[in-house]
């Protein structure tokens, strides 16, 4: 606690909105020389007053509670209403009582505590919580969903969380949030509850409905549909002399591909395997020929004002695939490093005659597998040994062998989620080989 974090940028607003700052710190803004009137409610503060559409120059000042690491977003937002998020609550140290008194807005009640709790809603309880850890060497806060249709009442309700220890911080969210305008109780006296700035891991973890995402037009991220009226607008922050550069991105293109399309901002060329296939701005979109890959895509970008890096990419790249050649071997080297679904491969066998027996050996494979011949399922693995009795399947000339591998979520949450529950190794997928059909 103690040292500062500034964080200076251009910054354009498209129409009138609030200045919206999340960060573990206190914090100090500034606009184009001028303080600005902050609601620092904890994690989220809100400015008080709303800024005018233009250019402005943005100054930020962070002090964080935590001196090992410090994250922040900046947002501008039309309603600071629908952007509010619960925030952590305490009271005094030992036995306290936290209170709000709400209207409801639905019946849900949410509560994530670091201690034991009693929750109680118009003098009812509604269940107790926590008071048990069997992970000791990492605390967690126990959460718990209240449904409340049988006690709420019109006009003015009451909720109230007991705690062994008011010092340890409560999350409450659903019909109520907690934050400003609870207050706690110990040995008879009542104070204003006090915000806490630090959060659990990723602030929006154990937030029950869904609050808008601080980027603008991310609504792709979580398979929204995008809203006519956005919360959060599209704001442009920018680094003086960010625009005009170059730029390069890298990804690859798995096997099979046919199309690919790539949203962004900035004049661009798309190059695949060194070869010019697209150039503009606003989408590139250009066909491919299916065959094997992995093949490299670069992108050659020049840059504009607030949309660098990964700011370049305005959706996700969009990629079709169909039947293509593919390697045996880990998904992650035959262009699929983050795929979490199913690939089948597909092989064609010429028997002279039909074998008195037939075994399938897939060898090493990373997922579940499905061996089918001739369209004929010949069973499922989910562990080794991958063999497979085939012989009933097989005949005399051409055999179609099938293997259909399904890998694990472990890829697809690695790459787009805040877990960090994904190991090494779990991203590993697919069928290795050497696959074998040893006939008899």
């Amino acid at each position: 606690m103690g040292k500062s974090a500034w964080f200076r940028a251009e910054l354009t607003v498209p129409e009138h909105g609030f200045l919206a700052i999340g960060a573990a710190a206190a914090k100090a803004v500034r606009v184009d020389g001028h303080d600005v009137e902050l609601d620092d409610r904890g994690y989220l503060a809100l400015a008080r007053r709303p800024l005018s559409p233009g250019s402005h120059l943005l100054e930020v000042r962070l002090v964080p509670e935590d001196d090992e690491w410090l994250r922040a977003h900046v947002a501008v937002v039309a309603s600071p209403e629908h952007y509010l998020r619960p925030e952590w609550i305490t009271g005094p140290a030992g036995p306290a009582e936290l209170t709000a008194s709400f209207t409801p807005k639905g019946t849900l009640l949410q509560v994530a505590s670091m201690t034991a709790c009693q929750v109680l809603v118009n003098g009812v309880e509604m269940g107790r919580q926590g008071g048990f850890d069997p992970y000791a060497d990492e605390r967690k806060p126990r959460v718990r969903r209240y449904n409340l249709a049988g006690v709420l009442r019109p006009g003015a309700n009451e909720v109230t969380i007991r705690v062994g220890d008011g010092a340890e911080p409560v999350l409450v969210d659903g019909c109520v949030t907690s934050g400003p305008g609870w207050w706690a109780t110990h040995d008879g006296e009542r104070a204003p509850a006090e915000t806490r700035r630090t959060q659990y891991h990723d602030p929006a973890a154990l937030h029950l409905p869904r609050r808008p995402h601080p980027l603008p037009g991310t609504a792709w991220l979580s398979g929204d549909e995008p809203v006519a009226s956005p919360v959060v607008l599209p704001v442009v922050l920018a680094e003086e002399g960010t625009a005009g550069r170059v730029e390069w991105l890298r990804f690859e293109v798995p096997p099979g591909a046919t199309a690919l399309r790539v949203p962004l901002r900035g004049a661009a060329e798309l190059l695949v395997d060194g070869k010019r296939v697209a150039e503009g701005s606003g989408c590139l979109e250009t066909s491919l020929d299916g065959r094997a890959g992995p093949r490299e895509a670069l992108l050659r970008v020049v840059t504009e004002a607030g949309h660098t890096g990964g700011a370049i990419l305005t959706g996700p790249i969009e990629i079709e695939t169909g039947p293509g050649p593919i390697e045996l071997g880990d998904w992650e080297r035959t262009g699929l490093p983050e795929y979490s679904g199913g690939v089948r491969y597909r092989r064609t066998v010429r028997l002279d005659e039909r074998p008195a027996t037939g075994l399938m050996d897939l060898g090493r494979v990373r997922g579940t597998a499905e061996v089918r011949v001739n369209g004929h399922s010949c069973g499922i693995r989910v562990c080794s040994p991958y063999r497979f009795d085939v012989g009933a399947a097989l005949r005399a000339g051409e055999n179609t062998v099938e293997v259909e591998v399904y890998g694990t979520l472990a890829p697809h949450l690695d790459a787009v989620s805040p877990t960090h529950f994904v190991f090494p190794g779990q991203r590993v997928t697919g069928l290795h080989g050497p696959a074998r059909l040893l006939l008899g």
